[in-house]
């Protein structure tokens, strides 16, 4: 009996020290960097990035700007004053076409036909005929936040045909006027626009031809050009679609 537990000791002690003896299962080396990669190691973390993504606007600039201004074609109605003027009575109206690039227009057209006729047992009537086309155009220089600068150019033409009761009496009244002015205007918001403008002239060429009798006609003109800084102010406010 001592002889079989003898061997059973022997047994499970060399069991044991074979088992002891055993090498470790082999770890798989981790993958290899990629070529020209810097070397990670495993306890680093990422880092968050503190450099801004290409193509973000810096701040004050780009659609935060935008975003205050028509994004496509607008139009607006308006009124105002032209200084110095009475606040409780406005005294200017315009109409005002802006394109997505800010580029805007004030056009102006007259085409007009008056009669006047006056019954005192002989009939008698006059005519005044007016036609009239001029354009307001600005174009923003500067834009910063809620407020443009603009270069506001002007170019106006109007003939008027005065033919009083009677014969041989015409008169034609032909003037041009030529422009610029410098303005600010400020958005509100999207819809509405705050402007003020110092507008001065450059030309301005008046001719009056008046008829005398069937043979004699008298022409008088007029030119004026230069460079004039003596502005006129404006304030205006409208509204956009």
């Amino acid at each position: 009996m001592r002889t079989w537990i003898g061997a059973l000791a022997l047994y499970v002690s060399l069991a044991t020290r074979f088992a002891s003896a055993q090498p470790a299962p082999a770890t798989p080396p981790p993958p290899a960097p990629a070529p020209g990669a810097a070397p990670t190691s495993p306890e680093a973390t990422p880092a968050q990035s503190t450099t801004q993504p290409a193509g973000t606007p810096a701040p004050g600039t780009g659609p935060a700007s935008d975003a205050a201004r028509p994004s496509e074609l607008a139009f607006g109605i308006g009124f105002g004053y032209v200084l110095p003027a009475s606040l409780q009575t406005p005294n200017i109206t315009s109409v005002r076409i802006r394109l997505p690039s800010g580029l805007t227009f004030e056009p102006q057209l007259v085409f007009a036909n008056t009669s006047d006729k006056i019954d005192t047992g002989a009939s008698m009537s006059s005519k005044q005929t007016e036609i009239a086309i001029a354009s307001v155009v600005h174009y923003p220089l500067r834009v910063h936040r809620k407020v443009d600068l603009e270069l506001i150019g002007s170019a106006g033409l109007s003939t008027r045909l005065i033919h009083p009761a009677g014969d041989n009496n015409d008169r034609t009244i032909t003037t041009v006027g030529i422009g610029y002015a410098v303005g600010i205007a400020y958005w509100l918001t999207p819809h509405w626009n705050l402007s003020l403008s110092a507008a001065n002239p450059l030309l301005t060429y008046s001719r009056t031809r008046q008829e005398m009798t069937a043979d004699a006609v008298t022409v008088n003109s007029s030119t004026t050009i230069g460079l004039v800084f003596s502005p006129e102010v404006t304030l205006m406010l409208h509204l956009f679609d």
